[in-house]
């Protein structure tokens, strides 16, 4: 409920944004609110995952995604996603979101985002996203990179095994 507001101005302001090509990074510019802060006064950890939300939507508005993804009957789903922090964004500070599309293996794409405040690197996520068919079923990576008419400089090959590995020993 506390991104409510955001995501309904993010779904307004949709049609007005500068069109970006698939390899593209794109920047989304926030503020943070007080609803985004836990005990300690900072961003809360949990909030920078939804934070990174806007982010992604900003770039396949952009990039015409998200309404190609639509008209194919397709729509994408997060399927793992980690970051890792280097300093606390606080109330007030405005920052930015920049997300870019790094690489994919078979099934997922893997989207790089970067947490930028006055210059500064603050948090880095790398989220693993999956395209899904509404009747059922997933869509390979190949088959969204030529549908969408795009090439993919994919530099995250390994990363998809890497991830593999990570979650087959850790993860039930």
């Amino acid at each position: 409920m506390h991104m409510m507001f955001r995501t309904i101005w993010m779904f307004l302001v949709k049609k007005f944004l500068a069109k970006a090509e698939f390899n593209d990074m794109t920047e989304h510019s926030m503020r943070v609110l007080p609803t985004d802060l836990d005990l300690l006064w900072h961003v809360n950890n949990g909030v920078y995952f939804s934070l990174m939300d806007f982010g992604r939507w900003n770039m396949i508005f952009r990039n015409g995604v998200y309404d190609k993804s639509r008209k194919l009957g397709w729509y994408s789903v997060v399927v793992g996603e980690t970051i890792k922090f280097r300093r606390s964004l606080k109330l007030w500070d405005k920052f930015s979101i920049q997300t870019q599309v790094i690489g994919h293996d078979e099934k997922n794409f893997f989207i790089q985002q970067k947490f930028v405040c006055r210059g500064d690197l603050m948090a880095t996520g790398l989220v693993k996203v999956r395209f899904l068919k509404m009747k059922g079923g997933s869509v390979l990576a190949q088959e969204v990179l030529r549908e969408l008419n795009v090439p993919l400089n994919n530099q995250a090959e390994e990363l998809g095994k890497e991830w593999l590995a990570l979650e087959t020993k850790y993860f039930v």
